[in-house]
Formats: C-alpha cells, sequence, structure tokens
C-alpha cells in the first residue's frame, strides 16, 4: 500500500508520531500487566519502523516550493 502526502503533511504525521511514542513510552513503563505491556511495546516497535520509513522519506524528498 502506498499513500502520498505533501512535505507539510508528512512532517505533521511524523511529529504526531513521535508524540505518541513519547505517551506510549510513559504508559509501557506504568502499565503492570504483562501481556497489555507486550501489546504496548509492539506497538510501539511498529510506530518506530514506521516514523524510520517516513523519516528516510523525508530525507529523499525534494523540498517543496516555497520552503
Amino acid at each position: 500500500m502506498q499513500i502520498e502526502l505533501t512535505r507539510d503533511e508528512a512532517q505533521l504525521l511524523r511529529d504526531t508520531l513521535q508524540n505518541q511514542v513519547r505517551e506510549l513510552d510513559k504508559e509501557i513503563n506504568r502499565t503492570e500487566n504483562r501481556a497489555f505491556k507486550r501489546e504496548l511495546q509492539a506497538n510501539d516497535r511498529a510506530m518506530e519502523r514506521i516514523l524510520g520509513r517516513l523519516a528516510a522519506a523525508l530525507e529523499l524528498a525534494p523540498a517543496e516550493d516555497g520552503e
């Protein structure tokens, strides 16, 4: 699957995911239920992978006019 985003949209998505990962890390640290913690950790790893791909795409993408 592919989704096309403008540079601004991609940056917004990256920033939103980064904030979500920070909040998720806090929740993981507070969670005592092992099964739930594993689920949160899996979500955290998935978001980190997405962030990595998004960051790489932003580095490779040409700057839009006006930047």
